[in-house]
């Protein structure tokens, strides 16, 4: 953790909250196989790596894909590792906006609350995590009130399922 946790989730064993924030993901993105998937994982990667992407997150972007998507497990780990020396080698913000240009209509509704699930992956969420949640919502129309609200939703379902 490089910083402090701005959200926390409860204390849960890591394996029981990737499995939930999974199924929650799974759920929110039914029928999205047939849509190309490449965006919402680089978003969902930018945000997450915003305070550095942890093991849990990594693995919770590839089980996530893994399911929603055909893709294999090989293909979406090159797709990482290049998010990796793309974002050394450029912009984040810029890498962000152009991510959201080429989302599919259907995910840009969702793309917030999905990027915020991926990024608790850890357990818990940061101030770098949330800015960039916040510039998602920007890049989207959708005021910072209104992102915090959507991530706060996020953290509710994920707590009621742990319960």
């Amino acid at each position: 953790m490089a910083e402090p946790p701005l959200l926390q989730l409860p204390d849960v064993d890591p394996a029981l909250l990737s499995v939930v924030i999974r199924r929650i993901l799974t759920e929110d993105r039914a029928g999205a196989e047939a849509r190309g998937f490449e965006p919402l994982l680089e978003i969902a990667y930018l945000v997450a790596s915003a305070d550095s992407l942890n093991a849990d997150e990594r693995e919770g972007l590839i089980r996530t894909f893994e399911q929603l998507t055909s893709t294999d497990r090989a293909a979406l780990e090159q797709h990482l590792r290049d998010f990796d020396e793309a974002v050394v080698s450029s912009n984040r913000a810029d890498r962000l906006r152009q991510a959201v240009t080429d989302l599919h209509p259907d995910d840009r509704g969702g793309a917030v609350a999905f990027a915020a699930a991926i990024a608790m992956s850890d357990g818990w969420l940061g101030e770098s995590e949330l800015a960039v949640l916040v510039e998602l919502g920007s890049h989207l129309e959708i005021p910072a009130d209104k992102a915090r609200e959507i991530v706060e939703g996020v953290i509710a379902r994920v707590e009621t399922r742990l319960r």
